[in-house]
């Protein structure tokens, strides 16, 4: 930081530098530090001002210092630098007192940064350290897409309020319903939002700091939290691991008795919130194309390995259906429709006192489906995200999942198995 204030200060430029997140804040878990520094500027500069200088000024500091710079883009372009094996992110903001001179999301981090520094104990901090890990082996911590879950500063706000992790725990377990409602500034802004949890971030009253929290992980948290209590062990705060066998997931799928098959592409090395979403995007899709061809999904998910291979699931209740599928008519007393009805369909014939008539399917089987409707020529019934268009027009594979789990890896094995149990990291 000393580095960047006196090179700015040589190009009579005032800048104020401050470190902030987890680390600042001293809530940052063993292995997972974010070093980040921001480079706060004037109001008056410009939005490009402010990005030449932030990537100038950052990427200075990393070579005066001997470390590797690399460009990264957010609201705005920032630079990371690789130094003493400690990856150190410059990111330029606005300097601003309140959220009423707002210009980017960057510009509140420092806000965050100052109010739990002013307002958390250092007794508070190590209770976060325990939230964030218990949060961490349960799989619901992280605002990324990936996981939808808990953010650090959430549960910074979360020990503000409780005080103690204990305390977190007991209300998520016995007291938590849909759209909670936290306000520690009590600005009465709360109703404004209509999310799994409500809470509102102390240095902006129209923010709700658990956005990002999906209702999935928001009820995952209150049953292992309930887990919990019913039976505290030390386990709850290490790593769970799998211990599965390919011949052992076959049985599971069999016992099922339904019909299960692997979509898998190549997706392209993009940031986790660009990608998941379209892979997300993609599923949607087709369960609602399955639908439309009557295939019913039991259920489905989908997941991208190390490989950046997504992997997309989809579990039906049927893989063949009849040739022919009913189309119910309206009552022969309508006679406008009845003759509309039987323009349409001239086999029709008439079943009590209604017209039905009898048509052949589009398709008959689940793999017949999936693989014309990702021809080229076919796609436009899709809504797929456009990286996973371009990878699946280039190369994909449909298989059932008895070839899949056979030919695949451990990684793969691992994230089917907790597919087929979908409960196992709340319970430790």
């Amino acid at each position: 930081m000393n580095i960047i204030s006196n090179y700015a200060k040589s190009k009579d430029i005032q800048i104020t530098c401050k470190l902030v997140g987890s680390v600042a804040k001293k809530t940052s878990l063993v292995g997972k530090a974010d070093i980040d520094i921001f480079m706060a500027f004037p109001l008056d500069y410009s939005e490009e001002d402010l990005k030449k200088y932030g990537l100038e000024f950052g990427k200075y500091c990393i070579d005066t210092v001997g470390g590797i710079s690399e460009k990264r883009y957010a609201s705005h372009p920032y630079i990371t630098g690789l130094i003493n094996g400690f990856e150190i992110d410059f990111v330029p903001c606005y300097n601003i007192n309140d959220t009423t001179y707002l210009k980017s999301a960057v510009d509140r981090t420092i806000l965050h940064t100052n109010y739990i520094q002013s307002h958390m104990t250092s007794d508070e901090t190590d209770e976060v350290l325990l939230l964030k890990k218990f949060m961490t082996c349960v799989n619901t911590y992280g605002a990324n897409y990936k996981v939808s879950g808990f953010s650090g500063y959430l549960c910074e706000l979360l020990i503000l309020k409780y005080h103690t992790f204990e305390n977190v725990i007991e209300n998520a377990a016995n007291k938590w319903k849909n759209q909670l409602k936290i306000d520690l500034e009590n600005y009465g802004t709360c109703n404004n939002y209509h999310d799994a949890l409500i809470v509102i971030d102390p240095v902006d009253k129209n923010r709700n700091v658990a956005a990002a929290l999906s209702i999935q992980k928001f009820s995952e948290f209150i049953v292992a939290s309930r887990n919990y209590l019913k039976n505290p062990s030390i386990n709850y705060f290490q790593d769970k691991t799998i211990t599965t066998t390919p011949s052992e997931l076959v049985k599971l799928f069999k016992q099922r008795g339904s019909y299960c098959y692997v979509l898998s592409c190549n997706v392209p090395d993009v940031p986790s919130d660009v990608i998941y979403p379209q892979v997300n995007k993609t599923l949607k899709s087709l369960e609602k194309v399955s639908g439309i061809y009557d295939f019913s999904l039991l259920e489905s998910g989908y997941y991208i390995d190390s490989s950046n291979v997504a992997h997309i699931i989809l579990e039906y209740d049927v893989a063949s259906l009849s040739n022919v599928k009913i189309h119910h008519g309206p009552l022969i007393y309508d006679s406008k429709n009845s003759d509309n009805f039987r323009n349409k369909y001239p086999n029709a014939y008439i079943h009590n006192n209604k017209w039905i008539s009898l048509s052949n399917r589009k398709y008959i089987t689940v793999e017949d489906m999936i693989k014309n409707i990702l021809l080229e020529e076919n796609m436009s019934i899709l809504k797929l995200g456009k990286n996973i268009k371009e990878e699946v027009l280039k190369d994909y594979s449909f298989e059932k999942m008895e070839v899949f789990i056979n030919n695949t890896n451990d990684e793969n094995l691992n994230n089917i198995f907790l597919y087929l149990h979908p409960n196992y990291r709340l319970e430790h």
